[in-house]
């Protein structure tokens, strides 16, 4: 049953992601962030992850080097991390309303979705709720959800590091 099992990890990705958030603010002296920040945030990231995705796409350069997967999930990994603080700061921190707000999407997850990446990526981008679509920009580049779960533990140790170290 992976799909119960990534509502675990969800849940687990979110209380970690709002304790990263609450760090953050505390370090820079803020009360809280703007929703056209977070926003911006998950615009360049996403901006960042269609970049590494340029090998499969970019068909006028030769010199374009292939896709490497790795900088893909790290990349994709990136946009969980803001699209996940938006999810929060639309939900006043209730990670239990958003874990049963998307539970149709997390159920879903892992039987196959359609499409082309910039549908993907501006559907992300664009639409106010956002977590089920990146479930499916997730599907449609071929990740599974044990390959975000531990490249987002990866991260957040770095985030942390980054934090300590005056990044």
């Amino acid at each position: 049953m992976e799909n119960l099992n990534i509502k675990g990890k969800l849940r687990e990705m979110f209380t970690m992601q709002k304790d990263l958030n609450e760090n953050i603010l505390k370090e820079f002296g803020e009360d809280s962030m703007t929703e056209e920040k977070l926003e911006l945030a998950i615009i360049d990231e996403l901006g960042e992850l269609t970049h590494e995705c340029k090998g499969a796409w970019c068909w006028w350069k030769k010199t374009q080097p292939p896709v490497n997967r790795q900088r893909v999930l790290e990349e994709l990994v990136d946009v969980y991390h803001f699209v996940m603080t938006w999810e929060l700061y639309q939900s006043d921190n209730d990670i239990d309303f958003i874990i049963k707000e998307y539970g149709y999407y997390i159920i879903r997850f892992g039987m196959g979705v359609t499409g082309v990446l910039g549908n993907f990526i501006g559907a992300v981008a664009s639409n106010f709720e956002k977590l089920n679509d990146l479930l499916d920009l997730t599907e449609m580049l071929g990740f599974s959800f044990d390959e975000i779960y531990q490249e987002y533990l990866n991260k957040n140790k770095i985030n942390y590091e980054r934090l300590k170290n005056g990044y």
